[in-house]
C-alpha cells in the first residue's frame, strides 16, 4: 500500500510539471515520437540517430549528440541532426564540456544527458557526477523559456533511454561471458576432473600392495625369529611402523576420495549449462534414498568438525533404525547441498544448554514420511536438523530464509546469510516447503519435498 501510495503521489506530480510546462499537442507528439521509435528500433547506433532527428522533424533544430567514456570520461561525437556526406564531426568543438547544469555558448544551447543510475553497472559508472552524455542544440533565434523546458525535458527522455539501452547490451554482454564461462569450466575443470578418480583408483591398489607385503614381511619374521632374535626385533619395529603409516595412508585416502566425491557432485550440480541457459535451477531427478543418498554422506563429511565443536554425531551415523530408509525423486546433488548447509549451520551455531540438569551441546537430525502431505495421496518426505541453544527471535524467524539475513543473536559468527535462501530455493523448486520451530532449548529446521 506504500508503494502505491508514494506512485499515486508522483504521478500527480508529474502531472502537474507537464501542466506547469504548458506543453502544446507538437511538443507531446514530439515525445510521443521519440518513445515510438526507441521501441521501434534496437540498435545503440539507431537510437543515437533518433535522439537528434525528432526534433529537427517537429522543431527545424540542429543539434549533435555526444557521448562520455565511462572509464576516461572521453568526449565522442555519435550523431548529428544534418549530416553531410562523408562528415564525422571527429573534433569535439572546445566549448562541449562536462557539467553539472545546461550552460549557453554563443548560439549553442548545451544540456548535460543524465543516466538512470543502477546498481553494480560498471557501464554507467562515471567520475563526472552521472552524466553520460552531452547533447548540444544549435539555434537560429533565441530559445523562448518553453522551448528551453521542452530542450531539458526531451534530454531527459534521451538519457533514459540511452541508460535502458546501455544496460540492455550490457546484460548481453554479460550473458554471453557467462556462457562462455560455463563452456570453459566444463572443459578446463569438470572434464580434467574425473581423472582423478584414476588417481584414486591407482592409490588404493597400491596401498593394497602394501598389506600384502605386510603379510609377506610377517611370514619373513617367522623365520627370522628362532634364527636370529635381534634381527627380528629390529625388522617387528620396523614393519610396525609400516602397518601404522599405511593404516593412517588408509584413512587419510577415504577421507580424500569422499571430500573428492561431494566437491565432484557439487561442481557438476552447481555448473550445469541449462542453470546458466534457463537463468534457474534445472533439476534432474532421478530415484534415490533420503538417508542414505543424500543424508548420511553429509554428516560423514561433517563428522570431525561436529567432533570438534563436542558434538556426539555417532548415533546417528550407525544408527540401525535407519534400515528402512525412505525413497523419493529428486536432485540428489543439489539435495545434498541442502543437507550440508543445513548441518554446517547446525555445527557453526550450536550452544551448549542446560537440559534435565545436564550440560548438552546437540545436533541431531530426522526423517519421516508425512501422509497425504500435498494433498489426498501425495506423501511428503520432511527432514528435520535440530541443534541446541537459545531460540531464535520471532521477529528474526519470519525473515530467516531471506536472501542476506543474519539473525541479530548471531552476529558475531561468520556467515553470509545465503545458505538458508539456497536451501529455501532448491526446496522450492523441488515443489516443496522449508520451515524453522524454535524450541526451549534449540532451534529445529526442516524441508518437506513431494515423495
Amino acid at each position: 500500500m506504500k508503494t502505491f501510495s508514494a506512485i499515486l503521489e508522483r504521478t500527480e506530480q508529474k502531472r502537474a510539471d507537464y501542466a506547469g510546462h504548458g506543453f502544446e499537442n507538437l511538443e507531446m507528439a514530439a515525445l510521443s515520437t521519440f518513445f515510438d521509435l526507441t521501441q521501434e528500433y534496437d540498435s545503440l547506433d539507431s537510437l543515437h540517430v533518433v535522439s537528434v532527428t525528432v526534433p529537427r522533424v517537429f522543431f527545424g533544430l540542429r543539434s549533435n549528440l555526444y557521448m562520455i567514456d565511462p572509464k576516461t570520461e572521453a568526449i565522442t561525437w555519435v550523431a548529428n541532426s544534418h549530416p553531410h556526406h562523408g562528415d564525422t564531426e571527429d573534433n569535439v568543438p572546445h566549448y562541449i564540456r562536462i557539467t553539472e547544469a545546461p550552460y549557453q555558448h554563443g548560439p549553442v544551447y548545451v544540456v548535460p544527458i543524465r543516466g538512470k543510475k543502477a546498481p553494480a553497472s560498471g557501464i554507467l559508472s562515471h567520475g563526472a557526477g552521472d552524466a553520460i552524455g552531452i547533447y548540444e542544440v544549435i539555434q537560429k533565434d533565441h530559445l523562448t523559456e518553453g522551448e528551453v523546458s521542452f530542450i531539458q525535458k526531451y534530454v531527459n527522455r534521451v538519457g533514459y533511454s540511452l541508460s535502458s539501452r546501455f544496460l540492455a547490451e550490457q546484460n548481453i554482454q554479460h550473458l554471453k561471458f557467462i556462457n562462455n564461462l560455463v563452456a570453459d569450466i566444463e572443459h578446463n575443470v569438470l572434464v580434467p576432473n574425473l581423472r582423478y578418480e584414476h588417481y584414486f583408483k591407482k592409490i588404493r591398489k597400491y596401498l593394497n600392495i602394501n598389506k600384502e607385503i605386510e603379510s609377506e614381511l610377517d611370514n619373513v619374521l617367522d623365520e627370522v625369529k628362532a634364527q636370529d632374535p635381534n634381527l627380528y626385533a629390529k625388522i617387528s619395529e620396523t614393519v610396525e611402523r609400516m602397518v601404522v603409516i599405511n593404516r593412517a595412508m588408509f584413512r587419510d585416502q577415504e577421507k580424500i576420495e569422499r571430500h573428492y566425491k561431494h566437491a565432484s557432485l557439487f561442481l557438476e550440480t552447481l555448473l550445469r549449462p541449462d542453470h546458466f541457459l534457463f537463468g534457474e535451477y534445472i533439476l534432474k531427478k532421478g530415484p534415490c534414498y533420503l538417508w542414505q543418498d543424500i543424508v548420511l554422506p553429509q554428516l560423514q563429511r561433517y563428522r570431525d568438525l561436529f567432533v570438534q565443536q563436542g558434538i556426539v554425531v555417532d548415533h546417528m551415523i550407525r544408527d540401525p533404525d535407519r534400515s528402512e530408509d525412505i525413497q523419493l525423486k529428486a536432485d540428489r546433488g543439489l539435495m545434498a547441498q541442502v543437507a550440508a548447509n543445513l548441518l554446517s549451520n547446525a555445527a557453526k551455531y550450536a550452544e551448549w544448554v542446560d537440559i534435565s540438569g545436564e550440560r548438552v551441546k546437540k545436533v541431531d537430525c530426522t526423517a519421516s514420511l508425512v501422509e497425504s502431505f500435498f494433498g489426498q495421496g501425495h506423501p511428503g518426505v520432511r527432514f528435520d536438523v535440530f541443534s541446541s541453544g537459545p531460540p531464535i527471535d520471532k521477529e528474526d524467524a519470519v525473515r530467516i530464509f531471506d536472501e542476506g539475513f543474519r539473525v541479530t543473536q548471531r552476529e558475531s559468527v561468520e556467515g553470509t546469510g545465503h545458505g538458508l535462501q539456497f536451501v529455501k530455493h532448491v526446496v522450492e523448486v523441488h515443489g516443496g516447503i522449508v520451515g524453522l520451530n524454535a524450541e526451549d532449548h534449540g532451534n529445529e529446521f526442516y524441508f518437506v519435498i513431494p515423495a
